[in-house]
């Protein structure tokens, strides 16, 4: 097995530092209902949301409400959602824990395993592959990949070792992570398989890695000193960088969508045991999702899981249930001229970001003038205009108003008064 690990250390004051340029109200935070404390939750990049509610697996959007999905076995657990709604996770088919692919046109389909009594999926692509681990004819805990096109590939076929392996993430192009307990060791390493070089080792003794995303970074918990672990990114070129911690002694990287932005958990220095959420964005650092997010209580919580999607929308589970944190959009309207004579035309500029930038190109935003809406146009670069002639006289009061969708919440402008001279 190859070992392709490089160390450079970052420090985390740094990295703290420069997450001082968040807004306290960069997200806004929803309640995911149905969602039990300490149970597993994801988000795809259309804003639907995997959810575990005891024995029951669901998927629920703030648009479309809430679809249960029909699984055939017990004890049922969803472990991720891919762009299509597809969710994986692990159930009992018949009284040991099996993988399963549940499909909205197509119900479950039960994986069966490596050859052994059990399996179970941790992650998949948005072509439908698969990865988790399952036991083999020799009793053995092996990773695997499934795919629709063939049957279930065993990812270390040569690993004897009673602390086996278990493979947590997959990207687009099939690149599949995860940690392994090599044959005569006690500590784990991390791997990035490919199809064409195999197994490689990540990191050194005691690595778990957790995520990929589709450039190829990955991301999770690496060994530091005194013992203790700290989240961490992977790069080709660069290799480990320690992400450092919210203060405190340890921190996990669980997620990473395709912006580079990561998410995890961290101890604090206020030393109390409770485990916070962070976000970790390029250029901007690390930061306690605490204090960068509005309305949320109470403050004995403690994350869970944590996970973000393309858009930056973040998905947590914590010790009082599910939570979505979404990106807080900001709306600025303009007008030229100002003032104005009747019927001169007039163009309105609305301009919209976020944490993570604008909505979608093509979405709507009204121009409501005096109460009334009067107009509309679609939003490109997180930019819309709209121009009428038909200004009374007067000082006019002017709304931008966003009504959302699957991921973003409404948005509303702070009023712009027009000035219409006879």
């Amino acid at each position: 097995m190859k070992n392709i690990n490089k160390v450079a250390v970052v420090a985390a004051v740094v990295l703290l530092l420069s997450g001082l340029a968040f807004s306290q109200t960069a997200f806004t935070f929803v309640q995911v209902p149905g969602a039990i404390p300490d149970s597993s939750i994801a988000v795809n990049n259309n804003g639907l949301v995997m959810v575990n509610s005891g024995n029951q697996v669901s998927v629920w959007n703030r648009v479309s409400g809430v679809h249960s999905l029909v699984l055939s076995g017990t004890n049922n657990t969803g472990a991720a959602i891919n762009a299509s709604g597809d969710v994986v996770g692990t159930g009992a088919e018949s009284r040991l824990p099996q993988a399963f692919l549940w499909q909205p046109s197509a119900g479950v389909n039960w994986l069966s395993s490596l050859g052994g009594d059990w399996s179970a999926a941790n992650g998949m692509n948005d072509s439908g592959a698969v990865v988790g681990f399952s036991l083999t004819t020799a009793n053995l805990q092996h990773a695997f990949l499934w795919t629709p096109a063939s049957a279930m590939q065993d990812l270390t076929p040569d690993l004897t070792s009673t602390g086996g392996a278990a493979a947590r993430a997959i990207n687009s192009t099939n690149q599949v992570v995860g940690y392994y307990f090599p044959n005569g060791s006690s500590n784990t390493l991390g791997f990035l398989w490919t199809q064409n070089a195999g197994l490689q080792n990540l990191g050194a003794a005691g690595t778990l890695a957790f995520a990929i995303n589709n450039s190829g970074t990955v991301v999770g918990q690496t060994p530091v000193a005194k013992g203790y672990r700290h989240a961490f990114s992977w790069t080709a070129a660069a290799g480990i960088t320690d992400l450092g911690t919210l203060d405190g002694e340890e921190s996990a990287a669980l997620s990473i969508n395709n912006m580079g932005w990561i998410v995890g958990t961290s101890l604090t220095s206020n030393k109390n045991g409770l485990l916070h959420g962070f976000v970790w964005i390029p250029s901007k650092g690390m930061q306690d999702l605490d204090n960068i997010a509005a309305h949320f209580s109470p403050k004995d919580r403690q994350t869970y899981t944590a996970q973000v999607n393309d858009s930056g929308v973040i998905a947590i589970s914590t010790n009082a249930g599910g939570y979505l944190l979404i990106p807080t959009m900001t709306m600025l309207v303009a007008s030229s001229p100002n003032p104005s004579v009747l019927g001169q035309p007039v163009t309105f500029t609305v301009t919209m970001t976020s944490i993570a930038g604008p909505p979608a190109d093509g979405e709507a935003v009204q121009f409501v003038v005096n109460g009334s809406v009067m107009g509309s146009a679609t939003l490109a670069g997180g930019v819309a205009q709209f121009t009428t002639s038909a200004l009374p006289v007067g000082h006019d009061s002017v709304v931008a108003n966003y009504s959302g969708d699957a991921n973003y919440l409404a948005a509303k402008s702070s009023t712009l008064t027009q000035v219409v001279d006879q």
